[in-house]
């Protein structure tokens, strides 16, 4: 059986390019893990990441880390897994099929003694992220509505074995990543604005009328809050990942669905009720690299890093101006989470290694048994 990231690139054999500065002075290494300044604050902390192991074939799951890389356990999964959320105040997660998705399933993050799965409706295709009220009582599912061609939140009762008491329209189409945001009532989606059907898998169906659009929805009513696309001439483009930021805003990662012949930019932001979309600047050289493609999206609250497997780079911004500060290398580089020090980072060719803006390039950590898949998700105990 042949799995790929995008394809999961490449066998784990073969070069590995990690920890050197591109287009910018971001490098990275093990940092201060290895020279023992390991942060209290990171006492507890897990990284979790879905994982296919090496081999023509492969198995699949969850595995959690420490900050230096080290696999803690793992938990087996139905299938391939695709984004991850810890639950608030309980030490469990929920983990989320690949798009299009029949199933997600939760998991101790105690010891990886994984839990009940639970599988879509019928009429229904989970589409790989969703999240937690703050209050941990309520899971938000991002799904297709099939039938309609809608984009569609499905609402599950965390507290009753995940039982599913309702359900949200995203207003838009081909949701992908949804986050609850700061205030703790709104759901940010990103719709891509591409439409699939189970009949036909992954394939895209209206790549020319596609219409994708980042949405701010009441989690209490579904009510449309707000609701913004890309510039006109960036229609081709699909909203697909987000991340929160401190100001109260989203960042957000977006794919060339339909190529024309241009380099576009690839990131921006946005705050809910504050007008148009903000375009990040990046070089044109690194956006060649990145081929239309960003595969995740983390903030630290002061930057914004975004890495694009298929180009082999992680990009670095300032979050409050969109500035360029950098890259780094990283061959099929894609799982992202803030580690106190910048990001952590994984790759398809079983790679763990920090990014940062301010630290000296050390060694990189190989997991040579796993192929880590697209997200990387931090949780503080």
């Amino acid at each position: 059986m042949a799995v790929d990231r995008r394809n999961i690139l490449g066998a784990l054999a073969g070069p590995v390019l990690g920890g050197r500065a591109m287009g910018g002075r971001i490098v990275g290494g093990l940092l201060a893990v290895l020279t023992g300044k390991a942060h209290a604050a990171d006492a507890g902390t897990l990284y979790l990441n879905a994982y296919a192991t090496a081999g023509t074939e492969p198995s699949f799951g969850v595995a959690a880390l420490d900050r230096t890389g080290k696999v803690l356990f793992t938990a087996a999964t139905p299938g391939r897994a695709h984004g991850i959320v810890p639950r608030p105040g309980v030490a469990e997660a929920a983990v989320f099929a690949r798009r299009p998705g029949r199933w997600f399933q939760t998991l101790s993050l105690a010891d990886g003694t994984p839990g009940p799965v639970v599988r879509a409706p019928d009429d229904r295709r989970f589409t790989g992220h969703g999240d937690y009220s703050a209050d941990g009582r309520i899971l938000y599912v991002a799904e297709d509505d099939v039938p309609r061609e809608e984009g569609a939140i499905g609402v599950y009762d965390a507290t009753d074995g995940y039982r599913r008491v309702g359900v949200l329209p995203t207003h838009g189409l081909g949701p992908h990543e949804l986050v609850l945001m700061r205030d703790g009532t709104t759901l940010a989606v990103a719709n891509g604005g591409v439409i699939t059907h189970p009949d036909t898998g992954r394939a895209k169906l209206n790549l020319d009328s596609m219409d994708s659009s980042l949405t701010y929805v009441e989690a209490a009513t579904g009510r449309l809050l707000d609701k913004v696309r890309l510039p006109e001439e960036h229609a081709n483009l699909g909203m697909r990942h987000i991340a929160l930021l401190d100001d109260g805003g989203i960042a957000f990662g977006v794919q060339d669905e339909r190529p024309i012949g241009m380099l576009q930019p690839l990131t921006g932001a946005h705050r809910p009720g504050g007008g148009a979309i903000r375009l990040f600047d990046t070089p044109d050289d690194m956006l060649s690299r990145m081929q239309g493609y960003i595969g995740s999206v983390a903030s630290d609250g002061k930057t914004v890093a975004a890495s694009s497997p298929m180009g082999g780079i992680i990009g670095l911004w300032d979050a409050a101006s969109g500035a360029w500060l950098g890259s780094t290398a990283l061959a099929d580089g894609c799982g992202l989470a803030p580690n106190g020090e910048g990001y952590l980072a994984t790759s398809g060719l079983g790679v763990i290694e920090p990014v940062s803006a301010s630290a000296e390039a050390g060694p990189e950590r190989k997991a040579p048994a796993f192929r880590w898949d697209n997200h990387l998700t931090r949780r503080v105990a």
